[in-house]
């Protein structure tokens, strides 16, 4: 615990966005406070509460902390800390939002009040997926915690903190929109089913840095969709994988980075490594995802699949595989080709990272693979 608020009050200090704070508090509530969910509302300029952060993010399961009637409602109006510790045998002022919950799989929940001078401007809440009231401490941990997503909201506005809570309630709602959007996008593009498309997005915000919003508008903007086949941004491209569809899938790559500025002999190497990658998703997993991407005066490429991983102790071969071999001879091929290649290997799995300078930049840091 001791851990966690030193980490969330660094956080207050050395992180300006405030989704990615408040994310970290709902994260850190799940894991310290045993809820299986956690989520900060705040009050918008009339008085109707938003929800701004949650933790799982973006499940049906979010819908419960918006739900009318609910104790987060009750904490607000009144002031007052409010706890169902059964909602088996729930509080007749949410009766309602008792059966709802049940039928998620919840069982209990606390709201603690965020105050500022004296004036409730939001509540953190709490859901459990076993019955049983919080004790003294969990709850001072708890409202500990709510007064630091109260000070991170704040932190920056001394004064007319009313408008600044709407407005930061606006912005961070249409990024939950966003976020929807990208994330519908990519379970179409990539083939996935809609969480899973939500754990990519994540993935591809913390290698390259930014936040999930940020990164949601990117992949909306750049994208190449329906009606739109040159998108603009950083993220110039997210596709499936398949041993059928990699004629098509190689021209439309060759199409990105040429738009993106890489040409000439440098294209036609970057272009055959990222073939030879997807080609060995295709054949030896079944298929996979690609994403190409823009970051820091470089070109990158991200080709992942679900397949069985390479054999335990395998390395990639100095000499020329052949004649003697041809197994993993792709990978041998794509080394040769784009030395700076990284392979993550699991049983559930391997992801091969490509990067390639563009012209007339200095390369940044590298993302993590």
């Amino acid at each position: 615990m001791v851990d966690t608020l030193v980490e969330l009050s660094d956080t207050l200090v050395t992180d300006s966005d405030t989704e990615r704070m408040l994310h970290r508090i709902t994260d850190r509530c799940v894991h310290v406070l045993n809820a299986q969910a956690a989520g900060v509302l705040v009050a918008d300029d009339r008085g109707t509460l938003r929800l701004l952060a949650a933790s799982p993010e973006y499940t049906p399961r979010v819908m419960l902390f918006e739900a009318p009637a609910a104790p987060s409602t009750w904490c607000y109006v009144t002031g007052q800390p409010m706890s169902d510790p059964d909602l088996g045998r729930a509080d007749n002022r949410w009766p309602a939002f008792a059966r709802l919950a049940a039928e998620l799989g919840f069982r209990s929940m606390t709201a603690l009040p965020m105050r500022v001078r004296g004036d409730v401007v939001g509540v953190l809440s709490l859901l459990r997926q076993q019955a049983g009231p919080f004790s003294d401490d969990e709850l001072r941990l708890a409202q500990a915690l709510a007064n630091l997503a109260t000070a991170g909201l704040l932190l920056r506005h001394d004064t007319e903190y009313h408008a600044v809570l709407a407005a930061q309630a606006q912005r961070l709602l249409t990024a939950r929109v966003a976020v929807e959007r990208a994330r519908g996008i990519l379970a179409e593009l990539l083939g996935l089913d809609v969480d899973t498309a939500l754990a990519e997005l994540h993935r591809h915000a913390e290698r390259t840095g930014q936040s999930l919003s940020e990164t949601a508008r990117e992949v909306i903007a750049g994208v190449p969709i329906a009606g739109r086949p040159n998108g603009a941004g950083p993220v110039l491209l997210a596709h499936r994988v398949s041993v059928g569809t990699l004629g098509s899938l190689r021209a439309l790559v060759r199409q990105r980075i040429a738009a993106a500025g890489l040409s000439g002999s440098a294209a036609d190497s970057f272009l055959l490594a990222i073939h030879e990658a997807a080609t060995n998703a295709g054949e030896h997993a079944g298929g996979g995802r690609l994403w190409l991407w823009q970051h820091e005066g470089e070109l990158w490429c991200e080709i992942s699949d679900d397949g069985p991983g390479l054999p335990e102790g395998f390395a990639i071969r100095v000499d020329t595989p052949w004649p003697a071999s041809t197994d993993h001879a792709g990978l041998w091929l794509i080394r040769r080709i784009n030395p700076g290649m990284r392979i993550v290997s699991t049983p559930q799995g391997i992801r091969v990272l490509l990067r390639q300078p563009l012209p007339g930049h200095s390369t940044g840091s590298a993302p993590e693979a």
